[in-house]
C-alpha cells in the first residue's frame, strides 16, 4: 500500500511541475498584441469557437440605433505590474464605413491593465439609412508601440476548433467589420395590397412601417418570425396601437408618409391607401 501511494504522489508532483511549466512557457517570449475575437453557436465556447477575422453587425437584430462591439485584443509574453498601451488604425482603403455616420471616433490609446494578459476595443455603431442597401464595412489594424509589437503574426486553425466565417488563414493584427441593416418581409406579418389597395391587419409590408413597429414595441427582426414570437394576439395589439398612433398624428395634421408619399396605413385608420398613389394631402 505504501508504495502504491509513493507512486501516486511521484505522479502528482509530476503533473504538476508539468502544468507549472506549460503555464510559464505561455508567459516567455515577447510582449505582443493580437486580435482574439472569437465567437459562435451558443451551445458552444471559447474552447471550440474559431478564432475569427470578420464580425458581421446586423442591425435587423438589434433594438435601437446604436452598438457597440467589443474586439478582444490578447497579448503574448509575460504580464507586466504597469499599465501599457497601444493604438489602432482604420485602414482607409479597405473601409467603406464613414466615420461620425457609420461608427464612432476610435480612442487614441488603448490599454492593457497592470497584471493583465487581454484588453477590449470597443467599436460603437450606428443605425443609418445608407447600410438599409448595401453592407458598410471597416478594417482595424493594430499598430506597435514601446510596450507592444505584434504578437501572433497570422492566424491558424487551432486543433479542436470550428470553422469560422471565413476558412483560411488570415492576419492576426487585423480585424474587419460588416455592417448592415437589410430587411424583408417577415413570416409573421399580417397583411398585404389587393391590386395595390392596402388590407389585412397592418397592410402593405414596407420597411419604414416595420422600423415604426420596431420602434414603438422594442422588436427585432426575430420577433416576427415564429408564432412563439409573434402569436396572434400580439400582432391584434400592434395593429390597434399603430393604428391609434396614425389617426392621432393625422388628426394633428402631422401624418405619417410612406416612401411613395401614399399615407401610412393600418386597419382601423379612417382613410384608404394604394401603392404607388401619394396622398393629395388636407
Amino acid at each position: 500500500m505504501k508504495k502504491i501511494l509513493k507512486f501516486l504522489y511521484t505522479m502528482l508532483a509530476l503533473v504538476v511541475v508539468t502544468g507549472c511549466t506549460k503555464e510559464i512557457e505561455l508567459y516567455d517570449g515577447e510582449e505582443g498584441i493580437y486580435f482574439n475575437v472569437q465567437y459562435g453557436p451558443e451551445w458552444g465556447n471559447e474552447r471550440v469557437w474559431a478564432n475569427q477575422q470578420l464580425s458581421n453587425v446586423e442591425f435587423i437584430n438589434i433594438a435601437g440605433n446604436t452598438d457597440t462591439l467589443q474586439l478582444k485584443v490578447m497579448t503574448t509574453g509575460r504580464t507586466k505590474d504597469y499599465d501599457r498601451h497601444f493604438q489602432v488604425e482604420i485602414v482607409m482603403d479597405s473601409t467603406t464605413a464613414i466615420e461620425g455616420e457609420n461608427y464612432e471616433r476610435l480612442s487614441s490609446r488603448y490599454t492593457v491593465k497592470a497584471g493583465d494578459y487581454f484588453t477590449y476595443i470597443p467599436v460603437v455603431l450606428n443605425r443609418t439609412e445608407n447600410i438599409q442597401d448595401e453592407a458598410k464595412s471597416m478594417l482595424i489594424r493594430l499598430i506597435p508601440s514601446e510596450d507592444f509589437k505584434i504578437g501572433i503574426p497570422v492566424w491558424k486553425k487551432l486543433p479542436n476548433q470550428w470553422d469560422g466565417v471565413i476558412k483560411g488563414d488570415f492576419p492576426a493584427d487585423c480585424h474587419k467589420v460588416v455592417i448592415t441593416d437589410f430587411v424583408s418581409k417577415p413570416i409573421r406579418w399580417i397583411g398585404l395590397a389587393n391590386d395595390g389597395l392596402e388590407a389585412g391587419l397592418w397592410g402593405d409590408f414596407t420597411q419604414k412601417k416595420y422600423r415604426l413597429i420596431c420602434e414603438q414595441f422594442g422588436l427585432v427582426y426575430s420577433d416576427f418570425m415564429s408564432t412563439t414570437a409573434m402569436p396572434d394576439a400580439k400582432r391584434t395589439v400592434i395593429r390597434e396601437h399603430m393604428a391609434r398612433l396614425l389617426q392621432d398624428l393625422y388628426n394633428k395634421k402631422t401624418p405619417i408618409l410612406e416612401e411613395d408619399g401614399r399615407l401610412m396605413w393600418f386597419m382601423g385608420v379612417t382613410w384608404t391607401s394604394r401603392v404607388g398613389v401619394p396622398w393629395k394631402g388636407f
